[in-house]
């Protein structure tokens, strides 16, 4: 079960909303990106898991919302939970408004 959760629902086209997940996934590549190990993307390219020694996170994104799931790992990543849920919610916010 994820420890981070978010789904946020949109009416962007699927071409723009499959764009913004690029963004997404982007920006936490930028902010993590000392802990993650590795990015794999779906073949729709509309979905993608990103790894690191405490974290899996998936993110996706269908016609009508997007999804991201993060599940930590380990007693420190647990104890940042709240920080992390919080950085989460913003990075969405830029690029899926509620």
């Amino acid at each position: 079960m994820a420890d981070c959760q978010l789904t946020r629902t949109h009416s962007f086209p699927t071409d723009l909303a499959t764009t913004k997940l690029h963004t997404l996934v982007g920006k936490f590549q930028e902010s993590y990106g000392n802990m993650i190990e590795t990015v794999t993307w779906a073949d729709d390219k509309r979905s993608a898991t990103a790894e690191g020694k405490m974290f899996t996170a998936q993110f996706g994104v269908t016609d009508t919302a997007l999804n991201a799931e993060i599940e930590l790992k380990g007693f420190a990543a647990k104890m940042a939970k709240g920080m992390i849920q919080q950085k989460l919610d913003k990075t969405v916010t830029e690029e899926f408004p509620a």
